[in-house]
This record gives C-alpha cells, sequence and structure tokens, in this order.
C-alpha cells in the first residue's frame, strides 16, 4: 500500500512513545517505500523498519509497526561496527544483477561478474550471536576503514561456508519427505543445489574458489542455473541439453516463482576449468 502524508500523520497520532519517518530504500531489483520507527527518547542509532510494500491494509501496517516498536534493539557502538576489524570479520559477499537499483547509488562498493555484480555487506548480530540485520558498504565506510575492494573480494573468494547437496536431499530438508526412490527411474540430469550454509546469499559462492572443485567432483563441465541470490544450480554438462532451453526455463521460473527481490538473472552459465562464463 501507498503511505500519503494523511496516512502517515494518522500512523503517528497512534503512537505514543514514538514516531514514524517514510522513506524510499533501494532492496534487491525494487525500490521499496519504508517506515523507520524512531523513539521520541533514548538511543536512535539502531531503529527497525517496516515496510509499506508487504502490508495490504493500514490496519495491518498499524499493528507491524506497534509490534515493531516493541521489539528491543540492541545498542551498537557505531565506532566498532564500522572498524577495519569487524567489517573484514563479519563480511558477506551478495551477488546481484548488473542492472539492480541498487547501483544507482554511486557510492556502493561492488565489482562486476559477468552480467552481474558482486556488493558487499556487513553482518551485525545480537549478542546472543543471531544475526539481525546488515550494512551494505559505500566507498565513504571502506576510505574510513581504511579498506581497498580487493581486500574485500579476496575475503570472498576464500569463503567455503557453503553446502552442496542433490536436489532431492534439498527437498527432503525442506519437507521431510525423499522423493528420490520415486523419482530415480525417471530420465533426466541429476541436479545439484548449491547454497551457502546458512541458506542467505548463497549465489556468492560463484565468485569463490570453491566453486571449482564443487563443479568438478559432478562433472568435467557444468551448466550452472541461477535460481535466486540463495542458490544456484549445478546440472553436469550433457551436449543433448540446449542452453537456449534452460535460458527460457529460468525466464519462466523467475517471472512466475521467484520473488522479484530474490531474482539473480535470467543467464544460462557454464562452468569448467577455466571458470564461470555466460553461455545463453
Amino acid at each position: 500500500m501507498e503511505i500519503t502524508k494523511e496516512l502517515l500523520n494518522r500512523i503517528n497520532d497512534e503512537l505514543e512513545d514514538f514516531y514514524v519517518k517514510e522513506g524510499r530504500v533501494k532492496k534487491n531489483n525494487i525500490e521499496k517505500q519504508a517506515l523507520t520507527i524512531i523513539p521520541k527518547e533514548g538511543d536512535k542509532s539502531v531503529c527497525p523498519t517496516v515496510y509499506a510494500d508487504d502490508c495490504n491494509s493500514f490496519e495491518e501496517l498499524l499493528e507491524t509497526i506497534k509490534a515493531a516498536s516493541q521489539v528491543k534493539t540492541p545498542v551498537f557502538d557505531v565506532d566498532e561496527i564500522t572498524s577495519r576489524e569487524y567489517i573484514l570479520n563479519h563480511l558477506r559477499a551478495c551477488m546481484i544483477s548488473k542492472d539492480n537499483v541498487i547501483l544507482e547509488d554511486e557510492e556502493v562498493v561492488y565489482r562486476s561478474f559477468l552480467d552481474m555484480a558482486i556488493v558487499y555487506r556487513v553482518i551485525m548480530y545480537h549478542p546472543d550471536n543471531n544475526q539481525i540485520g546488515s550494512i551494505l558498504l559505500r566507498k565513504g565506510m571502506l576510505e574510513e576503514a581504511g579498506i581497498e575492494e580487493s581486500e574485500l573480494y579476496e575475503i570472498a573468494k576464500s569463503n567455503r561456508d557453503y553446502q552442496m547437496k542433490t536436489l532431492f536431499q534439498t527437498i527432503e530438508d525442506m519437507t521431510g519427505v525423499n522423493y528420490e526412490e520415486e523419482f530415480s527411474c525417471q530420465d533426466g540430469p541429476d541436479m545439484y543445489v548449491v547454497t551457502s550454509k546458512d541458506k542467505i546469499q548463497g549465489s556468492s559462492v560463484l565468485i569463490t574458489d570453491l566453486i571449482q572443485e564443487l563443479g568438478s567432483s559432478i562433472s568435467k563441465e557444468c551448466y550452472v542455473i541461477p535460481c535466486s541470490i540463495h542458490e544456484i544450480i549445478l546440472i553436469p554438462y550433457d551436449e543433448r541439453i540446449n542452453a537456449e532451453n534452460l535460458k527460457q526455463l529460468v525466464m519462466e521460473v523467475n517471472a512466475t516463482e521467484v520473488k522479484i527481490e530474490e531474482k539473480l538473472t535470467d543467464s544460462v552459465y557454464l562452468l569448467d576449468k577455466s571458470g564461470v562464463s555466460k553461455i545463453a
């Protein structure tokens, strides 16, 4: 839903100890209307944000805001989380498409990779070690911390915090049902899902040294299907498989099944001993 000035005033009239400030936030592939919930008193360094686009009615949005305002937000030492040591030790590389709206901000630190781009986030943790959020790295932050983008890239390349499972194993993990025996007799290529161990931003495996190890354990050459920003699928190369047909399948799935904020690209790639290349 779209938040007008009138609706914003209505929301603030309903809140006692907080007020809401409206803004626009560029998320993966889309721009969202964000409402930041700010306390009238006390620490304002970390404030919860809700997105109006995720709510279908004013009542739902108001309840979401009230619930978010009651969540105790941790107090962070800004000097610590923007320090060189913290950034390098809490780094996560994220793969996005090269035409992503995030890159419209010229301050965002990124590196091109085929028809994609690598951006970098710093993960912030609650004291109990649960992930609670991240900061998109910008040029000014790197300059203040004395960090070069090449350092971030080398850390991302050496990351091995990924896992590969067969498609059937992945489905079983999600549903608790084993379909492998039921479908094992059907003629079709083996498929392997690669993601990060926490299943977040797993497509960044494409830039790592690990990706060739994973691919070579399956076949000398593999098709790479970008399921989303969170995972990719590897398929052993088979000359009977037409790359353009695979691309049409990727486009259809992206258009009908993948959330726009989780879409990577409509392309198909090949992984071999020389690395990853775009083939369709």
